[in-house]
């Protein structure tokens, strides 16, 4: 081994180093190194894209295998994107709302009022459909199309014939007559007995008949049933008219209805007994006003009044007792 003297930089070396003169070898590596760089430039500004990385070294074997050169530039181009200054990233300003709008406190009040209207409005409405008149549709007497049975009692009979046809009821005391005992047969139809004899037969409702006799008949047509019986003789009570509310025709209550009666005296030899019918204007409904109740009799004032049969009561006369004297 012998050294040697570099004729450009006048500095020995050993003649067995590969590189040489050292200052030679340095000289070479910086322009190999301001190459690269110079081509890494030019390709970020044509493409404006970062150039795929070098895959790291990870093993001694790798990097034994790798030139020089390349290994070079893999260290500058690390170097370099170490050094570069991170990308700018654009963020918006946060906006505050911690200020109340100008005017919030009007929008507020006019829906604060819009609501208010609303509500009163409701409330109105129900004041006037609660106030206004309601007609219920209530018939009186009810109309039936049913064909009503026939009632074969006769007055002046034993009650134990009644029992045999309707069977037999506790009597009730009867206010006003106390010398009667009254058996009832539901709500409509009603026999009083006298010493144990049928002294009065009472119908108000329209499933049963006597004689062709029924309630809920007009009145022509219950003229000309009594026909048959013998003379028929008319009573009339009070006969106010009707009042007008909310347009129908009304009177305060069912019983305050006029009334009218007619009255046949059947005597021997065809029989010994009194038939009083009551007729009482047809009440279509109820209306309901408030508190009060009111029977409609028809729409509007001056409407025709219907007049039907209301209550029938049979009397016997061969007996005197409260409802009348001996006739027989």
């Amino acid at each position: 081994m012998a050294l040697v003297r570099c004729p450009v930089h006048k500095i020995p070396y050993n003649d067995e180093n590969p590189r040489g003169c050292p200052a030679c070898a340095r000289e070479n590596e910086g322009a190999d190194q301001l190459g690269v760089m110079q081509e890494l430039a030019k390709a970020t500004r044509s493409s404006q894209a970062i150039p795929a990385p070098v895959p790291p070294l990870d093993s001694p074997d790798k990097l034994a295998l790798q030139p020089e050169k390349e290994l070079a530039a893999g260290a500058l181009w690390r170097q370099s994107l170490a050094q570069a200054p991170a990308p700018f990233v654009f963020e918006p300003p946060e906006v505050t709302t911690d200020r109340e709008p100008r005017f919030g406190w009007l929008a507020e009040g006019r829906r604060k009022l819009t609501i208010g209207w609303i509500v009163i409005a409701v409330l109105a409405i129900a004041v006037f459909l609660g106030a206004r008149p309601q007609y219920i549709e209530a018939p009186h007497p009810p109309v039936l199309v049913v064909e009503p049975r026939a009632l074969t009692v006769e007055p002046f009979t034993p009650i134990t014939n009644v029992f045999s046809l309707l069977g037999a009821q506790p009597p009730q005391a009867v206010t006003g007559a106390q010398q009667l005992a009254r058996y009832a047969y539901g709500s409509g139809l009603t026999v009083d007995a006298l010493n144990r004899r049928v002294y009065a037969i009472t119908l108000e409702v329209g499933s049963r008949s006597w004689k062709g006799l029924r309630i809920g008949e007009s009145e022509r047509t219950i003229e000309g049933t009594l026909a048959l019986l013998g003379t028929v003789e008319h009573t009339e009570a009070s006969t106010r008219p009707p009042e007008e509310i909310g347009g129908y025709s009304v009177y305060p209550s069912l019983e305050e209805r006029p009334r009218r009666t007619l009255l046949v005296e059947v005597r021997p030899p065809n029989g010994c007994y009194d038939v009083t019918v009551d007729l009482q204007p047809q009440a279509t409904g109820i209306l309901r006003s408030g508190d009060q109740r009111y029977a409609v009799v028809g729409d509007g004032a001056g409407a025709p009044l219907i007049w039907v049969a209301t209550r029938i009561r049979i009397t016997t006369r061969r007996v005197s007792g409260p409802y009348a004297a001996v006739g027989c």
